[in-house]
């Protein structure tokens, strides 16, 4: 019985992973009198529900956001996406020119480095993720 137990016990962490995957995670770095920094990245959900991402975390940056640059009447407009759902078995990219992370660095952003975020998600996960801060 005790071996069943443990058994049990090491799957659960397996149980509690999320079926999302983050890949390509990165920062444009801008000059430090410019008050924000995008984010991009590739969101991959390989399970068979949508899966939304709830929050985006780090203590470089006083806010983050999920941002969409969209084109209307010929103008540029960037808005809030106020809940980013990922549907089952399908990939969504923030990426320059569309969706975004919209951020507010603590202090500016140097090339080469590497900030650690938290995404809390609607599957009560949550994923530690690296961004490189590139040109």
């Amino acid at each position: 019985m005790t071996r069943f137990l443990l058994l049990i016990l090491s799957l659960l962490p397996l149980a509690a992973q999320s079926e999302m995957l983050f890949k390509d995670t990165w920062i444009k770095n801008l000059p430090p009198s410019v008050p924000v920094r995008a984010g991009y990245m590739s969101i991959e959900n390989t399970g068979s529900e949508g899966i939304s991402i709830l929050s985006v975390r780090s203590k470089a940056f006083t806010n983050i956001e999920v941002h969409e640059t969209t084109m209307k009447n010929g103008m540029m407009h960037m808005g809030l996406v106020p809940e980013l759902t990922i549907k089952p078995h399908s990939k969504v990219m923030l990426e320059p020119g569309g969706m975004h992370l919209m951020m507010h660095p603590v202090e500016p952003t140097q090339i080469g480095d590497n900030i650690a975020m938290t995404v809390k998600l609607s599957d009560g996960t949550q994923q530690q993720l690296s961004f490189i801060v590139r040109k």
